[in-house]
């Protein structure tokens, strides 16, 4: 009886492996890697065969060469297998696979003679069991490193790819190495080790992992579509294994009881076969529905659906949302969004997302990231696994598309991170025309299933069939945001008029106080210098006056005492008052010159060292009464010093207030020092700046801080106006320049202005 239950094992192994390879050869013949598995899974399968009758067999030399029928097959195995894995993993092994092949041919050669197997004896429970001649070791030897070597490739490979590739090849690692490790157990009794094979069912084990990875990972680039094929084949494998069993009973328990022949076993194996066709077949639908279709849905009616729904809507939030919504409730996934252009600051922006936790924040995208050239350029859906498999080669991977010269790099690593921060498992491009308007983010599904080709192709249909209905809902949305904002600004128009005109009539009042108190500051100013002007001419024109009012009573004295005086007698008169006409003369010359006005308001080319040495003998008349003769001015002003632009008249009254400043602050000094000097502004070259330097008195931080403002004076009363700094700043910030003061009690004061440079191109133009 256990020698018949092992037996059974070995036909499910045989159905099931031919069943296999045969469907892997007929529907993907073309691939060498389905070749190749096809030649291995047939192996496995006629090894299986010969297994069956082996241990079916009730006769020794039957079953000696059923046996040595079964090494055919298990010595090509190794060879097979390793060669599909070396294809499978896109290895070059072309010299591994040669010496497997040539040894495989050598182990054929001798299969049928002793030295592989000498004879069959019974063991165990067994009655025919192999004897090992000397060959059959180093067959197994073979064997054994074969299935070690390949399983160690397959491992190594796991650590190197990622995504669907990835699950290929755990599916075939962890299926192989159960079928091998259940096949594996036949060989304990070859060495009289009395461990029978009772694992020898994982074979058909790793044939069902295989054909699940098949179906669920596209293994071998074959995609089941057609669920027919898998019902199919679980029904022929119940057949055959209703009949198995049939026999079984038959053979093994009725067979005590009652006398069946053959005919008995065959109408228990159509009885077990009719009985369990219906809930076998109805069991295999469900199982197909549900983890090898799961959730699938007609993509014709999901066009059609939302298409419908799309052109009836007008707003872009709208629309944005019945994409999103449509899309995560008809294709089951976790999170999804939306992704538009945004032509005003060149990025892509989240327009709408659900299914986001609430700390997410909405991801911006550059146009220039690799993500969105990738699909601008390739005009193609993209999901995570396939970034994964790119990335995994090199960082940077070109691609090249037929007709190409040269292929496109894009940085895999950074699209990645991109993907992974919009949590996105798969991103679909939408275009209208040749541009990329808009994204649809998708996150995983829901049944944990990868992204297949059919349902990147209905997404990226659905992301076209989406662009004109986007595009249309973004002129609406935007036709209406500006005729409300037009709206807005017609009204924001009509209140700005308001104020306007309110405004006008208040700066026109203002206007004309400015105006009114800058003419009365100008007036002041004017009557403060004329005043004391007036006081230092008439001073100095009195003393020739009296001088020559003094000679011309003495020589009206003499003429009196002698009219017959001579011309000779008075010459000495006539000589000093000649001399004090000619003094009277030269002062009222200085006076006319220094006040002889320019345009009023013309900003002209003027030489700075002109300005400032023409202005101190103005400076002398202001101060003649003031007894502040013997004051030192130094000037350090380069000859290549670029001309100023300026008023002269202007600038001759900030220079004069300067300068009687400083001799007033020099008055109580004993060695008085004016020091004047230019430069030209280091972090600005179309600026002057003009320090004026006294080591006089100087002023604290507070009288620093308010000697510009208007009416303030430390001066005496009768002495000063307070309004004279003022106009000093007044007259620096028309001509485009600043002051400032620095200045310490008891070490002097120094003032810092600022004059713009004449720029002659500048001045052509305005002229």
């Amino acid at each position: 009886m256990g020698e018949a239950i092992f037996s059974y094992t070995g036909l499910i192994n045989a159905v099931t492996s031919f069943a296999l390879g045969a469907f892997v050869l007929f529907t993907q013949w073309r691939f060498k890697t389905a070749r190749l598995f096809s030649v291995f899974s047939f192996a496995v399968g006629y090894w299986a065969s010969f297994y069956y009758l082996w241990l079916s067999a009730r006769d020794g030399a039957f079953a000696l060469h059923y046996i040595r029928q079964a090494m055919l097959g298990a010595i090509l195995i190794p060879a097979a297998f390793t060669s599909f894995v070396f294809a499978f993993l896109e290895k070059k092994g072309f010299a591994f696979n040669l010496i497997n092949w040539l040894l495989a041919a050598l182990f054929l050669s001798f299969s049928f003679s002793p030295l592989f197997i000498t004879e069959v004896e019974p063991r165990m429970y067994f009655h025919f069991w192999p004897v090992p001649g000397p060959l059959f070791h180093v067959m197994l030897a073979y064997f054994v490193v074969n299935v070690i070597a390949a399983h160690t490739f397959l491992w190594k490979a796991l650590g190197r790819v990622r995504g669907i590739k990835q699950r290929q090849i755990q599916y075939v690692f962890l299926g192989t190495l159960l079928g091998f490790i259940g096949g594996s157990t036949n060989y304990f009794l070859w060495y009289n080790l009395p461990i029978p094979p009772y694992l020898n069912i994982l074979v058909s084990l790793y044939i069902i992992t295989v054909a699940y990875a098949i179906a669920r990972y596209k293994l071998m680039n074959i995609e089941i579509v057609i669920r027919r094929t898998l019902v199919f084949a679980g029904l022929m494998a119940f057949v055959f294994a209703a009949f198995a069993a049939a026999t079984f009973i038959a053979r093994e328990i009725l067979s005590r009881y009652l006398k069946l022949g053959a005919y008995g076993s065959y109408a228990i194996s159509i009885f077990l076969v009719v009985l369990g066709y219906d809930p076998i077949r109805n069991l295999l639908l469900n199982l197909t529905d549900r983890y090898l279709f799961q959730k699938k849905y007609d993509y014709q009616k999901v066009l059609k659906d939302a298409s419908r729904g799309m052109a009836r809507i007008e707003s872009l939030a709208h629309l944005t949302r019945l994409v999103i919504h449509f899309v995560t409730m008809r294709i089951r996934i976790k999170n999804a969004a939306a992704v538009i252009l945004d032509d005003n600051y060149q990025c892509f922006k989240v327009a709408f997302a659900r299914g986001y936790g609430g700390e997410w924040n909405y991801s911006v995208i550059p146009v220039e990231h690799s993500l969105i050239q990738y699909l601008s350029r390739e005009k193609e859906a993209l999901d995570l696994e396939k970034v994964k498999e790119l990335q995994i080669s090199s960082p940077l991977r070109g691609i090249r598309r037929k007709g190409e010269s040269q292929g496109r790099d894009y940085d895999f690593h950074a699209i990645e991170e991109k993907m992974n921060e919009l949590q996105a498992a798969c991103v679909v491009p939408s275009f209208l025309g040749k541009e990329l308007r808009s994204i649809l983010v998708l996150g995983e599904k829901k049944s944990g299933d990868v992204y297949s080709e059919a349902d990147l192709s209905v997404l990226f249909t659905l992301a076209q069939e989406s662009a004109i209905a986007i595009e249309n809902a973004r002129l609406y949305d935007e036709a209406l945001n500006k005729s409300r904002e037009l709206e807005k600004i017609n009204q924001q128009l009509e209140e700005a008029s308001r104020r306007l005109i309110l405004a006008l009539n208040d700066a026109e009042d203002a206007n004309k106080r400015l105006l009114d108190t800058q003419a009365q500051l100008i007036h002041e100013q004017k009557m403060a210098t004329l005043g004391r002007l007036a006081a230092s001419v008439g001073h100095e024109v009195n003393n020739p006056l009296t001088i020559l009012s003094m000679n011309v009573s003495r020589m009206i004295l003499k003429y009196r005492k002698d009219p017959n005086i001579r011309v000779a007698d008075v010459s000495e008169y006539f000589e000093k008052m000649e001399s004090n006409i000619q003094r009277i003369k030269a002062v009222v010359n200085t006076l006319t010159g220094l006040l002889k006005k320019s345009e009023k308001g013309k900003f002209e080319a003027l030489s700075l060292k002109l300005v400032i040495e023409e202005t101190l003998p103005l400076v002398q008349f202001q101060t003649y009464l003031d007894n502040l003769t013997g004051t030192e001015v130094e000037f350090d002003i380069p000859a290549n010093l670029p001309l100023i632009k300026g008023d002269l008249e202007r600038l001759q009254e900030v220079f004069l207030n300067l300068f009687t400043n400083a001799y007033h602050a020099l008055a109580t000094q004993k060695d008085r020092n004016i020091r004047v000097s230019a430069r030209v502004d280091e972090g600005n070259s179309k600026q002057i700046i003009v320090d004026f330097k006294d080591n006089g008195c100087g002023m604290d931080e507070e009288t620093a801080n308010r000697i510009f403002h208007y009416g303030y004076t430390t001066k005496a009363e009768g002495k000063g106006s307070g309004i004279g700094l003022y106009m000093c700043r007044y007259i620096l910030e028309i001509h485009g320049g600043e002051i400032k003061v620095k200045s310490k009690k008891g070490e002097g004061t120094t003032f810092s202005l600022t004059l713009p440079v004449y720029e002659e191109q500048a001045a052509r133009v305005a002229r």
